[in-house]
This record gives structure tokens, C-alpha cells and sequence, in this order.
């Protein structure tokens, strides 16, 4: 469980990207709703300079050589799958999508995944909890480790983050909840490319790209996001890690 100095932490947090989610924007965006003033949009100089200086940035340069666009409001956890899937750089399937070309699509991401566990019908209408889309990316061939953020201290929530950001074949997905970031919008997924140490702060990838573009975010606010409880599971959500299959 959650140590109660650290919840009394995450909450402030939230507090924190609350009040400053509802001051007018420091940053334009690229989509419709302004960057809140507590993020920082990669796009600007001091986003940019925070890659570059960061020395955990290795997840960034595959994952943004296939960043994607969610195909409907509900498909940000198969948008996240399957940019880290051909990231990877493992075996890809035939796709309908470009026949001439093996790769991995939002539109082709259930054809293997038992229709039990997630389907296509069911996700367009309500997306995927921390678990289902954890036993749903077990169908592929790679290693997946899922975390529940009530099961890990803030600590080891960052470790986590500068760790996996520091490797290119392995990635962070996140489950977190828009509001605790200052955000608009309930429960979302996109991965996360970075981490900057002197900021302590996480580059978010936004699969919502009409919405937000991709923003650094207080890992302390990110934590807070995590441990939002998802009202279909009733659990916190968390990260799945997902990487190579070690031979």
C-alpha cells in the first residue's frame, strides 16, 4: 500500500495542477485545448532542452519514429500499444491497412488478442483498464510487466519511469486520470518517452493529439494521475512496462 507521507504528497499534487489547470495557459498547443501552465510542450525551447539534456531519453527515438494518433476517443490504449509494439522493432504481422507491408495498426491490434479478454467493439465503447490491456498485450511476443500505482511508492514510481526511459527497447504505457495533470478529459493512456532529473518531470507522449500535443509533466503530478481509481476496475491505475523477450 501507499505510504501515507506519500499519498499526503500526491494529493498536494494534484492540488497543485488543479489550481494552475485553471489559470489561463503559459503555452500554446497544438491541438485545440491550451498546454495547462503546470506542463511544459516538448515544442517549446525549454521542452526541447530537456530532451536533449535528459539522460534518460532513449525510449523517445523509437517511439516518436511511430508516434500515432488514437483512431476514436476510446482507442488511446491500442494508439499506445501499438506505437511501442512497432517501436520494438520485433516480428510484425501482415496488415490490412498496407498490404505490402508488414504492421502493426490500431485496426489489426484484436485479430490475435482472445476476444474475452478485449475486442474492438467493446474497447471503441469503453476503452481498456490497467489489467485487461495488460493480459490483452500477453497475446504478442513480448515481455509485459504491469505495475498498479497503489502498489508502488512515488519512489519506486519514478525509478520505474527513469529506468524503462533510459532504454530503447523497452517502454513505459501509462494509465493515468487528465485532471490530476491539470488536464481536461477522465481516463487516458499514452507512453512516456523521458525523464529529466533536474526537473523531475516525464515526457507524455499524447496519443490525443487533436487534444494535447506531447507535454513534460511533474512525475509527482503523473504519480498522482496513476493512482486515480478507474470506476470500471475499482483499482488504481498504473504503468505496463513492455520490452524484448530476454532468449
Amino acid at each position: 500500500m501507499v505510504q501515507p507521507a506519500t499519498q499526503r504528497a500526491a494529493q498536494s499534487s494534484v492540488q497543485t495542477a488543479a489550481q494552475t489547470g485553471t489559470r489561463a495557459a503559459a503555452h500554446s498547443a497544438d491541438g485545440p485545448l491550451p498546454v495547462p501552465p503546470n506542463l511544459v510542450a516538448l515544442t517549446q525551447p525549454s521542452g526541447q532542452k530537456r530532451l536533449t539534456g535528459s539522460a534518460s531519453n532513449q525510449s523517445y527515438w523509437p517511439l516518436s519514429q511511430y508516434f500515432e494518433t488514437q483512431r476514436n476517443e476510446a482507442y488511446c490504449s491500442v494508439a499506445t500499444s501499438v506505437m511501442a509494439l512497432n517501436a520494438l522493432g520485433i516480428r510484425r504481422p501482415e496488415s490490412t491497412q498496407y498490404p505490402d507491408f508488414p504492421f502493426f495498426s490500431q485496426d489489426d491490434f484484436f485479430r490475435g488478442i482472445d476476444p474475452q479478454v478485449a475486442n474492438a467493439a467493446q474497447v471503441s465503447r469503453e476503452g481498456m483498464t490497467l489489467d485487461q490491456l495488460g493480459t490483452a498485450l500477453q497475446a504478442f511476443p513480448i515481455d509485459v510487466r504491469k505495475y498498479h500505482a497503489s502498489d508502488l511508492s512515488l519512489h519506486q514510481f519514478r525509478d520505474l519511469v527513469r529506468t524503462t526511459t533510459g532504454h530503447d527497447d523497452r517502454f513505459v504505457l501509462l494509465n493515468f486520470r487528465r485532471i490530476e495533470i491539470g488536464e481536461t478529459g477522465g481516463g487516458h493512456w499514452s507512453p512516456l518517452a523521458a525523464y529529466d532529473a533536474t526537473s523531475d518531470s516525464a515526457l507524455l507522449l499524447d496519443v490525443a493529439r487533436y487534444k494535447y500535443p506531447a507535454v513534460w509533466v511533474p512525475v509527482a503530478q503523473l504519480y498522482a494521475a496513476a493512482l486515480a481509481v478507474d470506476s470500471v476496475s475499482g483499482l488504481s491505475r498504473g504503468i505496463v512496462i513492455v520490452g524484448k523477450r530476454v532468449n
